[in-house]
């Protein structure tokens, strides 16, 4: 007889594991579809949207990846302060290091909206202490260098989103001066 009870106990205990198992599922389901839902408010520029807020109050949340994502969404919605927040925030909490370099990168990118060239600088320089062989930061930092720092007093009138190598000059094809080394990334 205590063998059949053994029986029933392990299947009980094993239904109960299932049943965890699909509550846990549909509790990941319901983040994933906040998480998606988030990310499509951004791709349609909808920068009201509370999707992040909401994701970020669940359990076993990335609140660094979520943090990352209202930068992100602060920036599209042109507001560069909380945006610079939040990706400072993710630079100095993260765990992550390519989650730390692309945050550096893109305040980076805030400070230069900003008009803050030398503290873009600073930025682009950690993020590539931290990663050589981020591309996007060896550009942004070149182009800002080019276009900003040489021309000290010239801040104004440098453009930082032309393109280094667009000029057109008398003989020369676009971008054949030497000074085209690819094109900006297509987000921040």
């Amino acid at each position: 007889m205590s063998a059949l009870h053994m029986k029933y106990g392990l299947y009980g205990f094993l239904f109960l594991i299932g049943l965890a198992c699909l509550v846990f599922a549909g509790y990941q389901q319901h983040y994933s579809e906040l998480i998606t839902i988030g990310h499509r408010a951004v791709a349609e520029q909808r920068f009201d949207s509370q999707d992040y807020e909401q994701a970020s109050q669940f359990w076993l949340a990335r609140q660094d990846r979520l943090t990352f994502n209202r930068g992100v969404l602060a920036y599209k919605a042109q507001n560069l302060p909380r945006a610079a927040q939040y990706f400072r925030q993710v630079s100095q909490d993260t765990t992550s290091s390519t989650l730390r370099v692309q945050a550096l990168h893109n305040l980076g990118m805030v400070m230069v909206a900003l008009k803050e060239a030398e503290g873009a600088a600073h930025m682009f320089k950690e993020a590539l202490r931290l990663n050589p062989e981020d591309m996007r930061s060896k550009f942004h930092l070149e182009r800002l260098y080019h276009f900003v720092m040489q021309s000290q007093g010239q801040l104004s009138e440098a453009s930082l989103q032309q393109a280094p190598g667009t000029a057109k000059k008398q003989g020369q094809q676009p971008g054949r001066d030497g000074q085209g080394r690819g094109n900006a990334d297509k987000g921040i």
